[in-house]
């Protein structure tokens, strides 16, 4: 259980690493829940405007 607290420790450091691209600052935990909400609303936008 120590070692899987530690990965999560090692994991949670890494998606708060700060970068900068163009001048805006953000991090991975901002690009991974940017692209969550993007597929999210994508599915349901096909679903209403493609689905059958």
């Amino acid at each position: 259980m120590e070692d899987f607290a530690a990965l999560m420790s090692w994991t949670m450091r890494i998606f708060d690493l700060p970068i900068t691209l163009y001048g805006f600052t953000f991090s991975l935990w901002q690009v991974f829940a940017f692209s969550a909400v993007t597929v999210i609303v994508g599915k349901f936008l096909a679903e209403v405007f493609l689905g059958d």
